[in-house]
């Protein structure tokens, strides 16, 4: 016998409420006046997209409150510059160990014509993943198959003449077959997990539809009891754990929603791959253990201290090192590593009180594999900033070169402690 449950906590009227709010030609008028408030609102935001629906969405999230939906559209679109997420297709290539091991991609659409994704989540290699690209390179490829959905979603509406005035969204079936307590005892694992849990939340309101949970083993309380504090309510709502050892049952319950020309065989639908195979690996990897011939190789890094200085950031500190720069079409360049786990790095430049980030702030794993760049400046005091005010209880040991690609500027730059 199976089980089929939304989230705890969740209502079917409140669930329906929402789906008929989702339609901009079945609002009320309280709603209405709603978007024409955020409407005007935003008016100075440079939106790439500005329509009602997309609106929609941000009210929807916040129960229509104006100015709570203004705050978090404004958020996001702070971090999509940030994050230069709006030409992310076109930007971003993921590394090879994603395309081979991440098992995760589309199949079809669901029956509201919905992109329809499989996550094998329980053979994905998260350890193994983790030690082999840069956490960030980590974010930006899940980024990456969130905005490939989006484009996916509206691209379809498109192409099918679907009414404009619906909200479009995805379905994802999460397979957690082979799921095991090494996703749950890797504390980076778990942490980039609810780390793309809050991105999602905040960023992509109203784009999930419905989560169906499948193969989920009884550690999986254990991940849920984690990650359960970082879903909002309407999240909680739209997923359905389906449990039980007659798979012919939870894949009746998939296909109430989804045809099975659009579902792999596995899953209980037809689609399988040109040579039969019910997974559809063409669609969707299988992932497994990523080969070590991935992984960094951290003794490499820390041998490779040559011509680089080392400064220690305490736990709960930040330490800076000041740039003055004279010339034009000159660029800071840096390499660096750290011993004993990440930091947050950005670089400033200063004009009086004022800092002007031109590398905003962020954490980046330069424990695993060094982090290098560069840009472009124009004449001014710049300031490179090592923050590891987030760490309570560990030191960071910066092993660093950094310096301006002109020898009439100061190249070596001068440590101060905030």
């Amino acid at each position: 016998m199976i089980l089929s449950t939304t989230w705890p906590g969740s209502s079917l009227k409140q669930e329906a409420a929402r789906l008929e709010a989702m339609d901009v030609t079945k609002l009320n008028l309280q709603q209405a006046n709603a978007l024409a408030q955020l409407r005007d609102a935003v008016k100075d935001c440079n939106m790439q997209d500005s329509s009602d629906v997309f609106l929609l969405r941000w009210l929807i999230a916040r129960d229509f409150d104006v100015q709570k939906a203004e705050k978090m559209l404004r958020a996001s679109l702070e971090w999509r510059a940030q994050y230069r997420i709006n030409t992310l297709l076109q930007d971003f290539t993921s590394p090879e160990v994603f395309k081979k091991y991440f098992a995760a991609g589309f199949t079809g659409v669901d029956k509201a014509h919905n992109p329809l994704w499989v996550v094998r989540y329980g053979r994905i290699d998260m350890k193994g993943i983790l030690q082999s690209a840069k956490k960030k390179d980590y974010f930006y490829h899940v980024y990456s198959l969130v905005e490939s959905s989006v484009k996916f979603a509206k691209d379809y509406q498109e192409k099918l003449d679907l009414p404009s005035s619906v909200i479009t969204q995805s379905t994802i079936i999460f397979d957690l077959e082979d799921f095991a307590m090494r996703h749950i005892t890797y504390k980076p694992v778990m942490d980039s997990a609810i780390q793309v849990i809050q991105f999602y939340e905040a960023n992509y309101p109203e784009f999930l539809r419905r989560v169906f949970i499948v193969n989920a083993p009884k550690i999986f309380n254990i991940a849920f009891a984690m990650i359960k504090p970082f879903l909002n309510e309407a999240t909680a709502q739209k997923i359905k754990i389906l449990s039980g050892n007659d798979a012919s049952q939870w894949k009746k319950s998939i296909l109430e929603e989804v045809d099975a020309d659009q579902l792999p065989v596995h899953y209980g639908g037809t689609l399988a791959d040109p040579d039969g195979n019910p997974h559809c690996i063409t669609k969707v990897n299988m992932g497994g253990t990523v080969p070590e011939s991935y992984y960094f190789n951290k003794q490499m890094k820390l041998n490779s201290n040559n011509n680089k200085k080392n400064l220690t950031v305490a736990n709960g500190t930040k330490q800076k090192l000041e740039f003055a720069v004279k010339d034009h079409g000159l660029k800071i360049r840096w390499d660096f590593y750290s011993e004993e786990g990440d930091i947050a790095f950005g670089i400033y430049k200063k004009k009086g009180n004022e800092k002007m980030f031109i590398v905003p702030k962020d954490r980046v794993d330069c424990h695993i594999v060094s982090e290098e760049g560069e840009i472009p400046v124009e004449p001014g005091q710049y300031v490179i900033e090592f923050d590891n005010s987030f760490s309570y209880l560990r030191s960071k040991i910066i092993w660093y070169s950094i310096d301006v690609d002109a020898a009439s500027n100061d190249q070596n730059g001068s440590a101060i402690i905030r």
